[in-house]
Parts: structure tokens; sequence; C-alpha cells
């Protein structure tokens, strides 16, 4: 069995729990952590507006973040069709 066709390794390195460190995440999801830096809320399409990927390259880059842990998809109650995504916060 290869490295690449084993379900814990990406690209050679194992992924376990929650990922502490963005350089090991692509550059779309490293520019969208870097975005959501300051603490505010955001929608997709204002992460869209703000950062040069596009929109598919962002809602991927979205759910790397949430499944490493470091992002959280809020309830929009203004809105419930647009989730509101944050920094986790310790």
């Amino acid at each position: 069995m290869t490295l690449a066709s084993t379900p814990a390794q990406t690209n050679g390195l194992e992924m376990r729990g929650p990922v502490t460190r963005t350089d090991c995440l692509p550059s779309s999801a490293q520019a969208v952590f870097s975005l959501l830096g300051d603490g505010k809320e955001r929608t997709l399409n204002e992460i869209i507006g703000q950062v040069a990927f596009s929109p598919r390259t962002i809602r991927n880059a979205l759910n790397k973040l949430r499944k490493s842990g470091l992002i959280i998809a809020k309830f929009n109650f203004k809105d419930a069709r647009k989730p509101l995504y944050k920094l986790k916060t310790a």
C-alpha cells in the first residue's frame, strides 16, 4: 500500500487530531485563516470578496479549516442559509 492510498495520510504527512499550525495547510486555507484572524465573523460571500481564490477553492479551504479544528461555523440569525465563519477560540 502506498502513502497516498492510506486514509490517515495525505501527501505523505500523517494527520491526527486538530491542526495547530497553518503552514501545513494549502495557501487558500492560510489566506482564509489570516483573514479571519481579526476576530470578525464572515459569510462565505464576504470571504470570497476579500480573498483572491475561486469560490470553490474557498469552500474547500473552509472545510479543511473546520476539519482541522481551527475555525467554526455559527448559525446566522439574519440569513440561515449563510453560516458565519470565525476562528475557534481556546
